[in-house]
């Protein structure tokens, strides 16, 4: 009994986390209320029914799992605050540096999770996903809040720049939507959207000149980096 049961959780964990992939990419290419619970289940390679058994709260409870996955970059149960890239970003400073590693970790987060973020803006009227959609800006919101207020604490902000302020600036450079406009819509590397981000946020948060290249690097290919 105590070596089933192990094994027994390791294998719904497995096709849990196939289900998730599957509804990730789906929603991705068709959206959220073009995907089905069916199309899910055969990109898994699982039946029908052990959707429900793995995801009881069915599609909204994929998104919610799938776009959970896609931020920390796995399924384990730490919280972003307590992640080691995201406390050493914290620890730093040197606000440059700071911000720097901040748009590392914003590139890599957002390779996974833009696509979904906006698949869930676009069902945000929905009743049933309403408040999935309002936790989505809740967060964004927070972890902006949370990095300018290190800044602020550091006596970084530039002369004038509120924190509020800063928070703002911070949440509109680093949306999901600028990032697929310019990865996916202008092409450009993974690279060079985060030498970018980095540039215009220390110009605007800092007052300080980010050394921005002049020509970004289109994409030849994949900009892959670990978590």
């Amino acid at each position: 009994m105590s070596e089933r049961f192990p094994r027994r959780a390791e294998k719904a964990r497995r096709t849990r986390l196939a289900l998730i992939a599957a509804a990730t990419e789906l929603f991705a290419e068709r959206g959220y209320t073009g995907t089905t619970i069916e199309a899910i289940a055969q990109k898994a390679g699982v039946a029908r029914p052990t959707v429900f058994t793995s995801m009881p709260g069915g599609k909204p409870q994929l998104l919610k799992e799938a776009r959970d996955v896609a931020i920390a970059g796995d399924d384990e149960p730490v919280p972003i605050p307590q992640r080691t890239w995201y406390v050493q970003t914290l620890a730093q400073t040197d606000p440059v540096v700071l911000v720097r590693m901040q748009s590392r970790n914003n590139r890599r987060i957002l390779k996974r999770v833009a696509a979904l973020e906006i698949v869930i803006r676009a069902i945000a009227a929905d009743p049933g996903l309403a408040e999935l959609a309002a936790e989505a800006r809740r967060q964004r919101r927070f972890g902006a809040a949370t990095i300018t207020g290190r800044l602020h604490e550091l006596g970084a902000l530039r002369p004038g720049l509120t924190h509020e302020a800063a928070g703002d600036i911070y949440y509109a450079l680093a949306s999901p939507e600028v990032f697929l406009l310019l990865t996916r819509d202008q092409g450009w590397t993974m690279a060079a959207y985060e030498e970018w981000l980095a540039d215009q946020l220390i110009y605007a948060l800092l007052g300080r000149d980010g050394n921005a290249s002049a020509e970004p690097r289109r994409a030849a290919a994949d900009d892959t980096a670990p978590r």
